[in-house]
């Protein structure tokens, strides 16, 4: 029983609040550090930034790609957590992080995808969806 309190609170929201995107890890890749706490902080545009060099015309599609966010929860997110971390040899990474709304338990999941280019690392593309089965599926 013990047990099985402990894992309620290291899965629940409030456990998350005090861990911000925790867990961290030492595979724990700078550009997607970065890219969390953009989204957490709802600062779209810092977050595009980071992706900017592989999404055409990112400035252009701005509105479209980060618009529903607003309408999802305007008043931005309280915690976050990292629930996946897949790494592929030699440079490969993929990330699945739960956004939590202020005032809900039901996460907004974000996907990363990002590879190393030219010796960085970036981000070279993300999907974001309410329904965490949506993002799954882009999993590759």
């Amino acid at each position: 029983m013990r047990l099985l309190a402990a894992l309620v609170l290291l899965i629940s929201p409030v456990s998350a609040a005090a861990q911000s995107c925790a867990p961290s890890t030492d595979a724990d890749i700078q550009v997607f550090e970065a890219a969390k706490t953009a989204f957490l902080k709802t600062d779209y545009r810092a977050f595009a930034g980071l992706v900017d060099d592989y999404i055409p015309n990112i400035d252009a599609q701005f509105d479209q790609l980060f618009g529903p966010l607003d309408v999802f929860e305007p008043r931005g997110f309280s915690q976050c957590r990292t629930v996946l971390q897949r790494r592929e040899a030699p440079s490969f990474a993929q990330e699945i992080v739960f956004f939590y709304p202020r005032g809900s338990n039901t996460p907004l999941a974000l996907h990363m995808v990002g590879s190393e280019v030219d010796g960085v690392f970036r981000v070279l593309e993300f999907t974001y969806d309410t329904s965490v089965s949506a993002v799954l599926d882009k999993l590759h």
